[in-house]
């Protein structure tokens, strides 16, 4: 059989489709680390050219399929010098995607662990600050509203009382008196009092300081040596110098128990 030349060049064609759809497509035949813009990155780096160093990592990652190295380069940076935790812990991340059981791994693990304590050392104070102090308050609202409905149950009951001897009275001065009987003086019943507050504490009982324990606040100090809540103000109008706000409590901080 006499091949034409126009077979021959269908015939090459059709192999090299072939050998294109046998050669697979994610290959990368340079390293990660070989490629021009890492080597790049890496000069910019001992320059101390930091921000076109991250530039050029980017585009190492921007270009690859995995690139482990930079994305863990380009989290040094952004925790480093950027002072961007977040984008660091998405770049130990990938890293650690690609690279599980890298002997690297375990301090990108501790990295992604610095940068989270970053992150948090970074939120504003204030208002996680003003959320404690209303959970502080709600505790306190919460327990006067306990003690007032405690003191509200004793004035009913004691009122009942008092209705009682009341009603016995009336009786009492409705009976005639007997005319032979020796004319008694009538008895006056006095209502019994109740305490409508809680009883102040024994001077004497109460330390001069007081170490913090875990869980106190000072609601919680002031109804272990007051018996009530409502005087944790006064413990800490006492330590202003020691507390920069009602909840700014440590654990074996000692205060002062007016």
């Amino acid at each position: 059989m006499k091949i034409r030349p126009g077979m021959l060049c269908l015939l090459a064609i059709c192999g090299l489709l072939v050998l294109n759809a046998c050669t697979p497509p994610s290959v990368e035949v340079v390293e990660e680390t070989d490629e021009r813009q890492y080597q790049l990155a890496k000069n910019y780096l001992s320059q101390g050219r930091n921000e076109e160093a991250l530039s050029a990592f980017m585009r190492v990652i921007d270009a690859r399929r995995a690139a482990p190295q930079s994305h863990l380069e380009a989290g040094y940076i952004f925790l480093r010098d950027m002072r961007d935790p977040i984008r660091a812990i998405y770049h130990f991340d990938r890293f650690l995607q690609f690279e599980p059981q890298s002997p690297q791994a375990p301090q990108v693990r501790q990295l992604i662990e610095t940068a989270q304590k970053e992150f948090a050392r970074q939120l504003p104070a204030q208002p996680y600050q003003g959320e404690l102090d209303r959970i502080d308050l709600m505790e306190l609202v919460k327990s006067l509203k306990a003690e007032n409905e405690k003191l509200k149950r004793d004035l009913v009951a004691a009122q009942a009382r008092v209705d009682k001897l009341e009603a016995v009275l009336v009786q009492a001065r409705r009976m005639p008196a007997p005319e032979t009987a020796t004319t008694v003086p009538r008895q006056s019943y006095a209502a019994p009092t109740l305490p409508l507050t809680p009883a102040a504490a024994n001077p004497a009982s109460v330390p001069d300081t007081y170490k913090v324990q875990s869980g106190d606040t000072l609601s919680r100090i002031s109804e272990k040596f007051y018996g009530t809540p409502s005087r944790w103000n006064d413990i800490y109008q006492a330590n202003r110098d020691r507390l920069s706000s009602q909840n700014a409590l440590r654990v074996g901080q000692e205060l002062r128990i007016p």
